[in-house]
């Protein structure tokens, strides 16, 4: 499928289809992508099972890197004594950090990039970061929509704002991700066919455009940066989300 604009690396369609019990199912892109980042999370994943494997083995430094990374994170913002969430947001920031990755690969796909994805995961969130905050506090829970010292004619008027400030957090999350993912990688589609356009119209710009494929390719590494960095934020902040609801600050 050749890409005739920016925004055509983000369409979705069939890599193949079948027919079954009168029904058609189909593999798109995004399917298969998604299906690429679930068996990377359960290679990876097995470091939570066992970190002892971990010790001694120069091969697994960078699964043993990830975890310290995600641990800390967990750690720092939910506490030791609640642990319980790491596997949950460890495989949650795989998921974002292979999507990210693997969108960096010249005519891959990146799953990340899809607002219906990011949006899924984040609603996904917040509905069990307030199923957590229920169980934990029952219907206390819903006095984070009322902050103290409130008088008690705008309380009907805050209980609107901080319920949208709360449903907004899903919106927030996911739109985040995305757009990061569709910015980026339209910024490098756009000055990547410009560059092949300058440079291969004759020797002499092949040689001034050194320069600027000299610029692209930082602007590259750039976005494998932001790539890893989405992946961190988008855990610390469903890390304080989590925090939110047990503590009910």
């Amino acid at each position: 499928m050749s890409i005739r604009n920016p925004l055509e690396q983000f369409l979705i369609f069939d890599i193949f289809s079948i027919s079954f019990l009168s029904n058609k199912v189909s593999l798109t892109n995004i399917g298969l992508y998604l299906i690429i980042s679930l068996t990377l999370i359960i290679i990876l994943s097995q470091i939570v099972i066992n970190i002892k494997s971990v010790i001694g083995n120069k091969s697994l430094l960078i699964k043993e890197s990830i975890y310290d990374t995600v641990h800390k994170i967990v750690k720092d913002q939910i506490g030791e004594e609640n642990e319980i969430y790491l596997p949950y947001l460890y495989t949650l920031f795989i998921l974002v950090l292979t999507s990210n990755l693997i969108g960096m690969i010249p005519y891959s796909f990146t799953s990340t990039s899809h607002l219906a994805l990011t949006l899924s995961m984040s609603v996904s969130i917040l509905i069990g970061v307030t199923i957590i905050g229920i169980q934990k506090h029952k219907l206390v829970f819903f006095s984070l929509l009322v902050p103290s010292g409130t008088p008690t004619g705008l309380v009907p008027l805050l209980v609107i704002i901080e319920t949208i400030s709360y449903v907004a957090r899903a919106v927030s999350l996911g739109v985040r991700l995305g757009a990061n993912m569709i910015a980026g990688h339209v910024l490098l589609k756009i000055l990547a066919g410009f560059i092949y356009k300058f440079i291969k119209t004759s020797y002499l710009t092949l040689i001034i455009g050194l320069l600027p494929m000299f610029i692209f390719t930082l602007l590259v590494g750039l976005e494998l940066g932001i790539s890893v960095l989405q992946g961190i934020v988008f855990v610390i902040l469903t890390s304080s989300y989590i925090k939110d609801a047990i503590a009910l600050h």
